[in-house]
């Protein structure tokens, strides 16, 4: 600005000498000094010393922040739930830090907005959901409705080795689940025979499930853990190929024989006719995993 004033009294100087008088209008010194300025990279609004030193940052909105409780249980929530609503403060690698109306932040996981294909900016508001353990269930924008699914039922084996799968007795008849890694806790205290809530994703994967309710609860007993490992039957056999749907060929001890699996059934696409394999089966005779041992299929 030093700079400029000093070009402004060297003008004006050089303008009166000038045969005792103003010899220039007032446009041809607007144009030589806007030039020069342009030029020297300096805003021509700088003349006047009002602008700004500092850039002006777009400005976030704030989001009210609102908290709803499920007190029984929806076609999409289960009771306890609470339906959070917060600002997206930050994405940084693989989470997602939100202002919840605390001193804190909250943070939950991108992975399931990219499994589910969402995207969310900064600033944003979000809405998230918490079951009754305070865990992370889901998290959305608050124009879309979660499309989950509240499923009750009773367990009808306990979850396999690894905890990935669930067999679920319903009104509407058996049905499998493949189980989250975030809800393999709480699905490993359901015990067999119980009745419970389950809740299943957008893709059909169970991410929670609880006691139905007191009696439930009272039936699971203190101890309401349910055993998992070793409870199912382990079949040694020959893979032969699968036979109509849902079936798989088999040869157990020089006999063969077809066996019904509960789909979805991890590994099966990899299988080879000739391969051993070691099939997890529950009570009423259907496979629900596989393992491969570390052999050569036969040609």
């Amino acid at each position: 600005m030093r700079m400029v004033r000093h070009l402004l009294a060297y003008i004006m100087m050089i303008i009166v000498n000038q045969q005792g008088g103003v010899q220039m209008g007032m446009m041809s010194i607007v144009m030589m000094l806007s030039g020069w300025l342009l030029w020297q990279g300096i805003p021509a609004i700088a003349i006047g010393g009002t602008t700004s030193s500092q850039e002006e940052k777009p400005r976030v909105g704030t989001v009210e922040h609102k908290e709803q409780v499920i007190s029984e249980a929806t076609d999409s929530n289960l009771p306890g739930d609470r339906l959070v609503t917060g600002r997206i403060v930050a994405i940084r690698g693989n989470q997602i830090e939100i202002d919840i109306g605390n001193v804190k932040s909250f943070y939950v996981p991108l992975r399931p907005a990219r499994v589910k294909g969402q995207t969310f900016e900064v600033g944003q508001p979000i809405i998230v959901t918490l079951n009754d353990h305070n865990a992370v269930v889901d998290y959305h924008h608050p124009n879309e409705r979660p499309d989950h699914k509240v499923v009750r039922g009773k367990l009808t084996t306990p979850l396999t080795v690894g905890l990935d799968k669930a067999v679920v007795q319903t009104e509407e008849g058996t049905k499998t689940f493949m189980v989250t890694e975030r809800a393999k806790g709480k699905l490993a205290a359901i015990p067999v025979g119980v009745d419970a809530f389950f809740l299943a994703d957008e893709s059909g994967n169970l991410v929670d499930a609880q006691l139905a309710s007191a009696k439930a609860a009272r039936e699971a007993g203190p101890d309401n853990k349910a055993k998992i490992k070793g409870a199912h039957e382990q079949v040694r056999a020959t893979f032969k190929g699968t036979s109509g749907q849902d079936t798989l060929k088999i040869t157990e001890q020089g006999k063969d024989r077809e066996v019904p699996f509960r789909p979805p059934l991890q590994k099966l696409d990899r299988l080879k006719p000739g391969q051993d394999v070691v099939l997890l089966m529950d009570d009423q005779g259907y496979v629900l995993e596989i393992a491969t041992p570390e052999v050569t299929p036969m040609p």
